[in-house]
Protein backbone atom coordinates (compact mmCIF):
# COMPACT_ATOMS: atom_id res chain seq x y z
CA UNK A 1 0.00 0.00 0.00
CA UNK A 2 2.70 2.35 0.99
CA UNK A 3 4.13 1.83 -2.37
CA UNK A 4 1.19 3.56 -4.04
CA UNK A 5 1.34 5.82 -2.12
CA UNK A 6 5.36 6.42 -2.69
CA UNK A 7 4.41 7.24 -6.48
CA UNK A 8 1.77 9.95 -5.62
CA UNK A 9 4.78 11.49 -4.11
CA UNK A 10 6.56 11.21 -7.10
CA UNK A 11 4.21 12.34 -9.67
CA UNK A 12 3.33 15.22 -7.12
CA UNK A 13 7.67 16.19 -7.31
CA UNK A 14 7.59 16.01 -11.28
CA UNK A 15 4.47 18.13 -11.31
CA UNK A 16 6.42 20.79 -8.87
CA UNK A 17 2.97 21.54 -7.26
CA UNK A 18 4.79 22.21 -3.93
CA UNK A 19 4.71 26.21 -4.80
CA UNK A 20 1.00 26.85 -5.73
CA UNK A 21 1.16 30.24 -3.99
CA UNK A 22 -2.06 31.76 -1.76
CA UNK A 23 -1.85 35.45 -2.35
CA UNK A 24 -3.53 36.39 1.38
CA UNK A 25 -1.11 36.92 4.41
CA UNK A 26 -2.01 35.11 7.39
CA UNK A 27 -0.75 36.48 10.78
CA UNK A 28 2.02 33.73 11.73
CA UNK A 29 3.57 33.18 15.39
CA UNK A 30 7.28 31.55 15.80
CA UNK A 31 7.51 29.85 19.06
CA UNK A 32 11.25 28.82 20.33
CA UNK A 33 12.20 27.88 23.48
CA UNK A 34 16.33 28.95 24.77
CA UNK A 35 18.35 27.92 27.60
CA UNK A 36 21.37 29.39 28.18
CA UNK A 37 22.02 30.79 24.52
CA UNK A 38 24.20 33.75 25.57
CA UNK A 39 27.03 33.21 23.46
CA UNK A 40 24.25 32.45 20.39
CA UNK A 41 21.16 34.14 21.04
CA UNK A 42 21.63 37.15 18.92
CA UNK A 43 22.33 34.90 16.05
CA UNK A 44 19.53 32.67 16.66
CA UNK A 45 17.25 35.27 16.28
CA UNK A 46 18.68 37.32 13.55
CA UNK A 47 18.18 34.14 11.27
CA UNK A 48 14.87 35.74 11.14
CA UNK A 49 15.72 39.60 10.36
CA UNK A 50 15.82 38.70 6.22
CA UNK A 51 12.32 37.02 5.85
CA UNK A 52 10.48 38.52 3.21
CA UNK A 53 7.22 38.06 5.10
CA UNK A 54 6.33 40.90 7.44
CA UNK A 55 2.97 39.60 9.43
CA UNK A 56 4.67 37.40 11.67
CA UNK A 57 5.51 37.14 15.53
CA UNK A 58 8.99 35.86 17.09
CA UNK A 59 7.97 34.67 21.08
CA UNK A 60 11.00 33.17 22.74
CA UNK A 61 10.53 31.52 26.07
CA UNK A 62 13.64 31.77 28.07
CA UNK A 63 13.73 28.06 30.06
CA UNK A 64 15.36 29.22 33.71
CA UNK A 65 18.81 30.10 32.12
CA UNK A 66 21.77 30.43 34.13
CA UNK A 67 23.60 33.03 32.14
CA UNK A 68 22.75 36.19 31.04
CA UNK A 69 20.72 35.04 27.78
CA UNK A 70 17.37 36.65 29.71
CA UNK A 71 19.03 40.45 29.89
CA UNK A 72 20.45 39.81 25.57
CA UNK A 73 16.93 38.95 25.00
CA UNK A 74 15.20 41.92 27.06
CA UNK A 75 17.75 44.50 25.19
CA UNK A 76 16.57 42.35 21.61
CA UNK A 77 12.76 42.83 22.38
CA UNK A 78 13.62 46.92 23.00
CA UNK A 79 14.59 47.22 19.22
CA UNK A 80 12.62 44.40 17.53
CA UNK A 81 8.55 44.78 17.74
CA UNK A 82 8.42 41.45 16.55
CA UNK A 83 9.98 39.47 19.40
CA UNK A 84 8.17 38.59 22.63
CA UNK A 85 9.89 37.41 25.68
CA UNK A 86 8.59 35.38 28.45
CA UNK A 87 10.43 33.48 31.55
CA UNK A 88 9.67 30.02 32.98
CA UNK A 89 12.01 30.75 35.89
CA UNK A 90 12.33 26.87 37.34
CA UNK A 91 12.49 23.59 35.86
CA UNK A 92 9.32 21.61 36.20
CA UNK A 93 8.05 18.18 35.50
CA UNK A 94 7.26 17.84 32.01
CA UNK A 95 8.15 21.31 30.95
CA UNK A 96 8.75 20.65 27.56
CA UNK A 97 4.38 20.53 27.99
CA UNK A 98 4.15 23.49 29.35
CA UNK A 99 7.04 25.28 27.27
CA UNK A 100 4.74 24.70 24.35
CA UNK A 101 1.36 25.73 26.51
CA UNK A 102 2.98 28.91 27.88
CA UNK A 103 4.14 29.67 23.67
CA UNK A 104 0.03 29.32 22.61
CA UNK A 105 -1.33 30.88 25.32
CA UNK A 106 1.40 34.38 24.74
CA UNK A 107 0.61 34.15 20.61
CA UNK A 108 -1.46 36.52 19.47
CA UNK A 109 -1.41 34.90 15.70
CA UNK A 110 -3.80 32.18 14.12
CA UNK A 111 -0.98 30.45 12.83
CA UNK A 112 1.71 28.72 14.61
CA UNK A 113 5.24 27.12 14.08
CA UNK A 114 7.43 25.73 16.33
CA UNK A 115 11.29 25.09 16.16
CA UNK A 116 14.14 24.46 18.16
CA UNK A 117 16.82 26.95 18.92
CA UNK A 118 19.36 24.46 17.33
CA UNK A 119 17.86 25.11 13.42
CA UNK A 120 20.71 26.10 11.29
CA UNK A 121 19.92 28.66 8.50
CA UNK A 122 16.66 29.47 7.82
CA UNK A 123 15.56 30.65 3.54
CA UNK A 124 14.58 34.33 3.45
CA UNK A 125 10.99 33.39 1.79
CA UNK A 126 10.43 30.61 4.56
CA UNK A 127 7.43 32.23 6.27
CA UNK A 128 6.06 33.58 2.58
CA UNK A 129 6.55 29.99 1.40
CA UNK A 130 4.62 28.41 4.49
CA UNK A 131 2.11 30.82 4.15
CA UNK A 132 1.84 30.30 0.16
CA UNK A 133 0.31 27.00 0.87
CA UNK A 134 -2.20 27.46 3.16
CA UNK A 135 -5.82 28.01 1.83
CA UNK A 136 -9.36 28.01 3.26
CA UNK A 137 -9.38 23.96 3.66
CA UNK A 138 -5.94 23.36 5.17
CA UNK A 139 -5.41 22.79 8.77
CA UNK A 140 -1.57 21.74 8.81
CA UNK A 141 1.60 21.88 6.91
CA UNK A 142 4.07 19.76 7.13
CA UNK A 143 7.52 21.26 5.85
CA UNK A 144 10.48 18.34 6.41
CA UNK A 145 13.04 18.55 9.65
CA UNK A 146 16.58 16.78 9.92
CA UNK A 147 19.97 17.36 11.62
CA UNK A 148 22.38 18.74 9.74
CA UNK A 149 25.12 16.28 8.23
CA UNK A 150 28.46 15.76 10.09
CA UNK A 151 30.74 12.99 10.86
CA UNK A 152 29.87 9.94 12.70
CA UNK A 153 27.59 6.69 12.50
CA UNK A 154 25.54 8.09 14.95
CA UNK A 155 24.62 11.20 13.18
CA UNK A 156 23.51 9.45 10.03
CA UNK A 157 21.51 7.03 11.79
CA UNK A 158 19.43 9.58 13.14
CA UNK A 159 19.34 11.17 10.14
CA UNK A 160 17.75 8.04 8.20
CA UNK A 161 15.33 7.93 10.64
CA UNK A 162 14.03 11.06 10.52
CA UNK A 163 13.99 10.85 6.39
CA UNK A 164 12.10 7.73 7.37
CA UNK A 165 9.46 9.23 9.42
CA UNK A 166 8.67 12.35 6.99
CA UNK A 167 8.62 9.37 4.22
CA UNK A 168 6.31 7.13 5.79
CA UNK A 169 4.22 9.67 7.47
CA UNK A 170 3.73 11.63 4.22
CA UNK A 171 2.48 8.70 2.28
CA UNK A 172 -0.20 7.90 4.60
CA UNK A 173 -1.18 11.29 4.39
CA UNK A 174 -1.67 11.19 0.93
CA UNK A 175 -3.17 7.66 1.66
CA UNK A 176 -6.15 9.90 4.24
CA UNK A 177 -4.97 8.56 7.07
CA UNK A 178 -2.81 11.75 7.54
CA UNK A 179 -0.23 11.65 11.15
CA UNK A 180 3.00 13.38 11.66
CA UNK A 181 5.90 12.24 13.55
CA UNK A 182 7.55 16.00 14.18
CA UNK A 183 6.13 19.17 16.07
CA UNK A 184 9.10 21.54 14.53
CA UNK A 185 8.51 23.13 11.29
CA UNK A 186 4.89 22.57 11.42
CA UNK A 187 2.57 25.47 10.62
CA UNK A 188 -0.98 24.55 12.45
CA UNK A 189 -3.75 26.46 13.33
CA UNK A 190 -3.56 27.65 16.99
CA UNK A 191 -7.05 26.67 17.59
CA UNK A 192 -6.13 22.69 16.97
CA UNK A 193 -4.57 23.01 20.65
CA UNK A 194 -7.46 24.76 22.53
CA UNK A 195 -10.10 23.23 21.16
CA UNK A 196 -8.81 20.35 22.08
CA UNK A 197 -8.12 21.15 25.92
CA UNK A 198 -4.18 21.11 24.60
CA UNK A 199 -2.26 18.50 26.95
CA UNK A 200 -4.95 17.61 28.93
CA UNK A 201 -4.64 13.67 29.66
CA UNK A 202 -1.35 13.60 27.62
CA UNK A 203 1.40 15.24 30.59
CA UNK A 204 2.71 11.70 30.98
CA UNK A 205 3.37 10.88 27.76
CA UNK A 206 7.20 11.04 27.12
CA UNK A 207 8.52 11.54 24.32
CA UNK A 208 6.05 13.03 22.17
CA UNK A 209 4.65 16.38 22.71
CA UNK A 210 2.22 18.64 19.83
CA UNK A 211 2.37 15.18 17.69
CA UNK A 212 -0.09 13.82 20.12
CA UNK A 213 -2.49 17.18 19.34
CA UNK A 214 -2.01 16.82 15.35
CA UNK A 215 -2.68 13.24 15.37
CA UNK A 216 -5.98 13.08 17.31
CA UNK A 217 -7.30 16.46 15.27
CA UNK A 218 -5.99 15.84 11.31
CA UNK A 219 -8.55 15.08 9.05
CA UNK A 220 -7.99 13.81 5.72
CA UNK A 221 -7.89 16.15 2.81
CA UNK A 222 -7.05 18.94 5.70
CA UNK A 223 -2.88 18.25 5.78
CA UNK A 224 -0.70 19.41 3.33
CA UNK A 225 3.01 17.78 2.87
CA UNK A 226 6.02 19.71 1.41
CA UNK A 227 9.31 18.74 0.21
CA UNK A 228 9.94 22.52 -1.20
CA UNK A 229 13.70 22.59 0.14
CA UNK A 230 13.16 26.20 0.60
CA UNK A 231 11.02 24.90 3.60
CA UNK A 232 13.56 22.65 4.68
CA UNK A 233 14.86 23.07 8.58
CA UNK A 234 18.15 21.66 9.43
CA UNK A 235 19.25 21.64 13.25
CA UNK A 236 22.57 21.52 14.72
CA UNK A 237 22.60 18.34 17.05
CA UNK A 238 25.99 17.34 18.92
CA UNK A 239 26.66 14.00 18.81
CA UNK A 240 24.72 12.36 21.43
CA UNK A 241 24.60 8.43 21.61
CA UNK A 242 20.99 7.81 22.89
CA UNK A 243 19.65 10.56 19.48
CA UNK A 244 18.47 7.05 17.58
CA UNK A 245 16.90 5.66 20.50
CA UNK A 246 14.98 8.34 21.77
CA UNK A 247 13.91 8.91 18.25
CA UNK A 248 12.85 5.20 17.97
CA UNK A 249 10.55 5.77 21.35
CA UNK A 250 9.33 8.48 20.12
CA UNK A 251 7.53 6.54 17.44
CA UNK A 252 6.78 3.99 19.16
CA UNK A 253 4.86 6.40 21.41
CA UNK A 254 2.92 8.29 18.70
CA UNK A 255 2.39 5.24 16.76
CA UNK A 256 0.58 3.68 19.50
CA UNK A 257 -1.52 7.16 20.31
CA UNK A 258 -2.66 6.87 16.84
CA UNK A 259 -6.47 5.72 15.97
CA UNK A 260 -7.19 2.12 15.86
CA UNK A 261 -7.67 2.08 12.06
CA UNK A 262 -4.30 3.75 12.03
CA UNK A 263 -2.43 1.23 13.89
CA UNK A 264 -3.86 -1.46 12.19
CA UNK A 265 -3.03 0.27 8.73
CA UNK A 266 0.64 0.45 9.94
CA UNK A 267 0.94 -2.95 11.59
CA UNK A 268 -0.51 -4.69 8.13
CA UNK A 269 1.75 -2.58 6.19
CA UNK A 270 4.96 -3.86 8.43
CA UNK A 271 3.25 -7.04 7.89
CA UNK A 272 2.83 -7.42 4.72
CA UNK A 273 6.37 -6.71 3.98
CA UNK A 274 8.27 -8.99 6.39
CA UNK A 275 6.11 -11.76 5.03
CA UNK A 276 6.13 -11.28 1.43
CA UNK A 277 9.70 -11.10 1.56
CA UNK A 278 10.26 -14.22 3.94
CA UNK A 279 7.73 -16.07 1.69
CA UNK A 280 9.48 -15.40 -2.18
CA UNK A 281 12.72 -16.10 -0.21
CA UNK A 282 11.54 -19.86 1.08
CA UNK A 283 10.23 -20.37 -2.44
CA UNK A 284 13.21 -19.90 -3.85
CA UNK A 285 14.92 -21.86 -1.53
CA UNK A 286 12.58 -24.32 -2.28
CA UNK A 287 12.12 -24.06 -5.99
CA UNK A 288 15.33 -22.72 -7.41
CA UNK A 289 13.89 -23.08 -10.96
CA UNK A 290 11.57 -20.99 -10.52
CA UNK A 291 14.16 -17.76 -9.09
CA UNK A 292 13.40 -15.75 -12.36
CA UNK A 293 9.79 -15.45 -12.24
CA UNK A 294 9.36 -14.73 -8.36
CA UNK A 295 12.14 -12.63 -8.31
CA UNK A 296 10.35 -10.23 -10.69
CA UNK A 297 7.97 -8.44 -8.19
CA UNK A 298 10.24 -7.62 -5.71
CA UNK A 299 12.63 -6.54 -8.41
CA UNK A 300 10.06 -3.93 -9.42
CA UNK A 301 9.48 -3.02 -6.14
CA UNK A 302 13.44 -1.86 -5.41
CA UNK A 303 13.31 -0.29 -8.32
CA UNK A 304 10.04 1.56 -7.88
CA UNK A 305 11.40 2.58 -4.72
CA UNK A 306 15.38 3.38 -5.54
CA UNK A 307 13.57 5.87 -7.97
CA UNK A 308 11.34 7.62 -5.63
CA UNK A 309 13.89 7.78 -2.50
CA UNK A 310 16.20 9.41 -5.17
CA UNK A 311 14.01 11.95 -6.28
CA UNK A 312 13.20 12.88 -2.54
CA UNK A 313 16.09 13.08 -1.45
CA UNK A 314 17.58 15.15 -4.32
CA UNK A 315 14.22 17.48 -3.89
CA UNK A 316 15.21 17.75 -0.12
CA UNK A 317 18.45 18.23 -0.70
CA UNK A 318 19.88 15.65 1.32
CA UNK A 319 23.18 14.45 -0.04
CA UNK A 320 25.53 10.68 0.21
CA UNK A 321 22.63 9.38 2.06
CA UNK A 322 20.71 7.56 -0.78
CA UNK A 323 22.50 4.16 -0.86
CA UNK A 324 21.56 4.07 2.90
CA UNK A 325 18.41 5.60 3.05
CA UNK A 326 17.32 2.44 0.47
CA UNK A 327 18.49 0.21 2.59
CA UNK A 328 17.15 1.69 5.90
CA UNK A 329 13.59 2.06 4.16
CA UNK A 330 13.74 -1.26 3.47
CA UNK A 331 14.53 -2.71 7.15
CA UNK A 332 12.54 0.12 9.34
CA UNK A 333 9.61 -2.57 9.11
CA UNK A 334 11.76 -5.25 11.00
CA UNK A 335 13.40 -2.48 13.45
CA UNK A 336 10.18 -1.31 14.16
CA UNK A 337 8.55 -4.68 15.38
CA UNK A 338 12.39 -5.52 17.04
CA UNK A 339 12.04 -1.95 18.98
CA UNK A 340 8.23 -3.18 19.56
CA UNK A 341 8.53 -5.99 21.16
CA UNK A 342 11.68 -4.82 23.24
CA UNK A 343 9.57 -1.77 24.68
CA UNK A 344 7.05 -4.38 25.73
CA UNK A 345 9.36 -6.99 27.63
CA UNK A 346 10.83 -3.98 29.33
CA UNK A 347 7.55 -2.70 30.02
CA UNK A 348 6.34 -6.08 31.56
CA UNK A 349 9.45 -6.36 33.16
CA UNK A 350 9.17 -3.09 34.84
CA UNK A 351 5.74 -4.06 36.07
CA UNK A 352 6.64 -6.98 37.61
CA UNK A 353 9.30 -6.03 39.71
Amino acid sequence: MQMYFLLRYYLKLARHRDNDANPGANRISIIMSVRNEEQNIREIIGKFNEQHFEDYQILVINVHSEDNTDGILSVLAETNPKLKVTTLSQETQFSEKQIINIGLKGSSSPWIVLLTSSSGEINPDWLANLNGLLTPEIDLVVAYTNIERMKGFRNLICRLERFSQFVISGAWTLAGKPFVFNENNVLFKRTMYFDTLGFRHKMNRNFANLELIFNENLKKGRVKITTNPDLAIREHIEDDRGDHVRLLKKGVQIRQSLSWSKKISLFLDDATKILLAGLITTVIILHPEYWITFSALPLIYLILLAIIVKMLLKRLNERKIFLSSFVYILIKPLLNWWFFWSMYLIHRRNRWN
